[in-house]
């Protein structure tokens, strides 16, 4: 499994929205992806911090992508690290994959003196919650939601 940087978004945002879709499909199925807001996020965001954003190669091959967010919090007076985006084929999940990236972006972003790291995970994803739960990430809020 190799690491690297987009060098070029516009070449990846393809790549990138096929992953969002598959993204909204697990984590989020009552929404409806957006290619125009998604693009617009993707360009600003990219703008700010292109060293981020993230393919995951396997032989050669894109398996999944990451994004990485450097933010600072206001109430804390910290500077801390944001897993705004990770995605894996469906073939590679389960292999040791998400460990490896997510150990990535730890050293990613202890180079960059974040004092902590965030990352947002659906209920109804529990793969990624197990992940997460592994590697020591605690559960410090509930985002609750009512349909009606």
């Amino acid at each position: 499994m190799e690491i690297r940087q987009i060098v070029d978004i516009n070449k990846s945002l393809g790549i990138l929205w096929e992953h969002d879709q598959a993204n909204q499909k697990i984590n989020f199925p009552n929404d409806k992806p957006n290619y125009d807001l998604f693009k617009r996020n993707i360009l600003n965001d990219y703008k700010e911090q292109p060293e981020g954003f993230l393919l995951i190669y396997d032989q050669g091959k894109v398996i999944g992508s990451m994004i990485l967010r450097i933010k600072f919090n206001p109430y804390r007076q910290q500077k801390y690290g944001e897993v705004w985006y990770i995605y894996f084929d469906d073939s590679c999940r389960g292999k040791g994959y998400g460990t490896k990236v997510l150990e990535y972006a730890d050293e990613y972003f202890k180079k960059k003196g974040c004092k902590y790291v965030f990352a947002g995970v659906s209920a109804l994803n529990p793969a990624s919650n197990a992940l997460f739960d592994k590697l020591e990430y605690k559960r410090i809020r509930n985002i609750l939601e009512k349909q009606y």
